[in-house]
């Protein structure tokens, strides 16, 4: 799989000092995630909106001109709209691969969406 981080993004980001706690219900017992403990805490403000923006929305924007046979509904204009789909996200842009169409989504940003749907969402 072609997503990894190299060791200078980890150090940058580590770098940053902020800790990820994950979604939880504040029990602080609860286990979390290995990636959220990379140091980059993303949100939907600070980092999913944008990524979404980048590779997503010509698409899959509600407003989209021209959706490219994108399936009305599936739009990725907002947090909720974002978390409703995360499951098929990963499958389809880390697993598979098969999105956004042409590729060329970064190797970095393959991991830190990574991290945002297992620690952001």
């Amino acid at each position: 799989m072609r997503i990894e981080a190299s060791i200078s993004l980890v150090v940058a980001v580590l770098a940053l000092g902020v800790s990820c706690t994950g979604a939880g219900d504040g029990d602080s017992a609860a286990a979390v995630d290995p990636l959220c403990e990379e140091g980059f805490d993303p949100t939907w403000q600070t980092w999913g909106k944008g990524f979404f923006v980048t590779y997503c929305n010509s698409c899959h924007a509600a407003d989209s001109p021209n959706r490219f046979g994108a399936t009305e509904g599936v739009s990725f204009d907002t947090y909720s709209e974002a978390a409703q789909w995360a499951p098929r996200v990963r499958a389809r842009v880390l697993e598979s691969q098969d999105m956004p169409l042409g590729g060329g989504v970064k190797d970095e940003d393959l991991y830190l969406l990574d991290i945002f749907l297992t620690c952001g969402l």
